[in-house]
């Protein structure tokens, strides 16, 4: 009877052990999913922050630098569309760059999500 209740005592701490690893590693990945959801959370506040204060930046240049132009050109129409055009140019811009944001957001979350 000594050898089945060394048995049972060996595979009682082996379970015992299972389970609180098994606990340790889902603590972990709680963490982690908390981590991760904190660091999105942060960013994606901070980007709404920035994006509407820059949006108001925006339109509030355009309207004066479309006003400078009318004044100079004498024309208010050929202002607003020179103002347009350059938006244009920088949407082109930031297309022809897509790529290289891309990569460089992906590698920016790498750096957080496998640290």
């Amino acid at each position: 009877m000594g050898i089945i209740e060394a048995l049972d005592e060996t595979s009682s701490k082996a379970v015992k052990t299972g389970e609180d690893y098994v606990q340790t590693s889902k603590n972990y990945f709680e963490l982690k999913v908390f981590q991760q959801l904190a660091i999105l959370s942060t960013a994606g506040i901070k980007l709404a922050i920035y994006a509407i204060l820059c949006t108001l930046s925006l339109i509030f240049l355009a309207v004066a630098g479309a006003a400078a132009l009318s004044s100079y050109f004498e024309s208010a129409a050929l202002g607003y569309l020179c103002i347009a055009g350059v938006f244009f140019v920088l949407i082109g811009i930031v297309y022809l760059l897509r790529k290289k944001i891309e990569n460089n957001v992906i590698k920016k979350l790498s750096e957080n999500y496998f640290d």
